[in-house]
């Protein structure tokens, strides 16, 4: 015979189980408690006596000879209850402890589920409105946006559509830092670059090949000419909306146009 092994029934009911030859016997006593059904001579009567069995157990007060039933027997006292968690308990013996049982030699309770700290609504307005600070001044929004969100979920390891934790918070926006690294720089060579064709080929005439070669050599260290309003605010307003982010301070405004891919 193997250690007794005890589990719990709806948080109520101990429930000791016995291994007799690699199978699992359930105390009589409290198999009767859970399931409201007298221990009478009679309910012994109607089990099979090849599947009851008296070990002894220690108990408080000392090994005490208490009798087991095999499963067989363990239906048939279910059968006999008119208590409504019967079925329940059935199928918790059937679907859960048994096939536990069977698999390690002991029972284990199964651990309780870890409740997940999932971001809000505010949460997810500030991250869209991050990235309308990303995309909002390019002209292919939708397809920068989506690149966006493909970026934030791989970094996360968060697939769509589910839902990021708050533990993810400070991770996005460092990826968002990242993200700006790359466009700033590129709005600022792009802005440059149409102020020279507006001034130097639309209205000085310059020749347009050797400008516009010109000008794709300029595009890539221009900074000085960027929209001086632009240039100063962005980065601003930028890394504020990232301390909101981290901080879960309210936003307040749904930059619906964002929300593909969310």
């Amino acid at each position: 015979m193997n250690a007794i092994s005890n589990f719990t029934f709806h948080n109520d009911y101990n429930v000791r189980v016995q291994l007799i030859d690699a199978e699992p016997w359930f105390c009589l006593a409290d198999v009767c408690c859970v399931l409201s059904v007298d221990r009478t001579s009679r309910l012994l009567r109607d089990l099979d006596e090849k599947g009851l069995a008296d070990c002894h157990t220690p108990t408080n007060g000392g090994n005490q000879k208490i009798k087991f039933v095999n499963e067989p027997n363990l239906y048939r006292i279910i059968f006999r209850s008119n208590k409504p968690e019967a079925k329940q308990f059935q199928d918790w013996v059937f679907n859960e402890v048994l096939p536990t049982i069977r698999k390690t030699g002991k029972y284990e309770a199964p651990k309780p589920i870890e409740k997940r700290n999932y971001i809000n609504n505010n949460d997810m307005l500030n991250i869209k409105r991050l990235i309308w600070c990303c995309a909002g001044h390019l002209d292919q929004k939708q397809s920068v946006s989506s690149a966006i969100w493909y970026s934030l979920r791989n970094v996360t390891g968060v697939p769509s559509p589910a839902k990021f934790e708050v533990e993810h918070l400070p991770l996005l926006a460092q990826e968002f830092n990242r993200i700006l690294s790359i466009i700033e720089p590129y709005l600022k060579a792009r802005y440059a670059c149409e102020e020279a064709l507006v001034k130097r080929l639309l209205r000085d005439r310059e020749d347009a090949q050797s400008l516009l070669a010109k000008l794709l050599d300029e595009m890539k260290a221009a900074t000085q000419d960027f929209e001086k309003g632009l240039q100063k605010h962005l980065p601003m307003v930028f890394q504020g909306e990232c301390l909101n982010l981290v901080e879960r301070k309210p936003c307040g405004i749904d930059h619906h146009e964002f929300n593909r891919w969310a």
